[in-house]
């Protein structure tokens, strides 16, 4: 097998096939590309073309009398290296934003508003990874009574998102203690995480006096309550939009899939690794740790607020999505989220 380093004729037909099997779902033949695309080239010569691009492993053929399709190879060569980046028109980014902007304040609303607008807009299934409580950085913070064993807390962050979560106490703490509390952490908060609070008060605990130490104890404790044991929420939207491609007819295939999709803490795994990838990421076939979604790709990107990544938003498709514009889509909706939550800081 010779190195991966394509000539210019290469390129070009390796490109053609691509886009006519993502558009068609059907092997792509010479004398197909011969007519439609490049005229000035002879089936024959295209046919020995597509053989040194099926040797390299760009492309394989289904049977012996078809044309050829992109192996996951094939598209990751398309995507690093031969793919423009349209950008998306200010009609839809217009529609990706009012379809956002209403969904500011509640974390849930917003998650499920963005993976409405991205399942709508791509015809594929959107994923989308909720803002975290450990990286968010956060304006303000109440605790609630309910009972003995329970408390409400009610995050603000900085974004001006609002996420709550129930605890549970060892000790029933009342009310007025609460709001004390509430108040000397709202005191040390402001554009900072909780793990930045955490280490800030157990350094003042070094030096405070100590009637002062027993209400900087219970905020740490309630502190670490509020962070550990966090679900990682994962929203999906669309999924069935997927069932319709002609490649997922078959029964059993879609049943892996939508398996796949139940089993949300592999997904959530996936996505986690998103939010250390600097911008957007494309995972193809095989390249996912998901069995069941190798026959699929993931577009994702994380979004921010502030200089804060606080979430991911993706895409899921079959392997012959429109990259091209699936990337667009996402990169705008990243950046649009990012953009809206930032304002909101401001």
């Amino acid at each position: 097998m010779r190195t991966h380093e394509l000539t210019p004729r290469e390129r070009q037909i390796l490109k053609v096939i691509i886009h006519d099997y993502i558009t068609s779902g059907e092997p792509v033949g010479s004398r197909s590309i011969a007519r439609r695309h490049l005229g000035h080239l002879s089936p024959a010569t295209i046919r020995n073309v597509m053989a040194d691009l099926e040797e390299v492993g760009y492309l394989s053929q289904p049977h012996a009398s078809a044309g050829r399709i992109p192996t996951d190879s094939g598209y990751r060569f398309y995507v690093d290296s031969l793919m423009q980046r349209p950008r998306l028109s200010r009609v839809e980014e217009s529609r990706i934003e009012q379809g956002i902007r209403p969904s500011l304040g509640q974390a849930e609303e917003l998650v499920q508003g963005v993976s409405r607008i991205l399942s709508d807009l791509s015809r594929y299934a959107s994923v989308v990874l909720a803002p975290k409580f450990a990286q968010n950085t956060w304006r303000r913070i109440n605790f609630v009574h309910l009972n003995r064993e329970r408390i409400l807390v009610v995050l603000m962050a900085d974004s001006g998102l609002v996420q709550q979560k129930v605890i549970a106490i060892d000790e029933v703490i009342e009310q007025p203690e609460l709001d004390r509390i509430s108040n000397y952490l709202n005191s040390v908060l402001g554009g900072v995480t909780l793990h930045e609070v955490r280490n800030r008060i157990i350094a003042r605990m070094a030096e405070e006096r100590d009637e002062f130490n027993r209400l900087m104890q219970r905020a740490l404790e309630l502190s670490n309550k509020t962070l550990e044991g966090e679900e990682e929420h994962v929203y999906i939207g669309g999924a069935a939009n997927i069932a319709h491609r002609p490649e997922f007819a078959d029964i059993n295939t879609m049943k892996h899939i939508f398996a796949a999709f139940e089993e949300k803490s592999r997904l959530v795994k996936m996505l986690d690794q998103c939010l250390t990838h600097e911008g957007l990421r494309v995972i193809i076939g095989r390249e996912s740790e998901i069995r069941e979604m190798r026959e699929l790709s993931l577009i994702a990107s994380p979004y921010k607020s502030g200089d804060h990544v606080v979430g991911v938003l993706g895409i899921v498709g079959p392997k012959r999505i429109a990259y091209d514009r699936m990337v667009a889509l996402v990169d705008c909706t990243a950046r649009l989220v990012s953009k809206l939550l930032s304002e909101a800081d401001v």
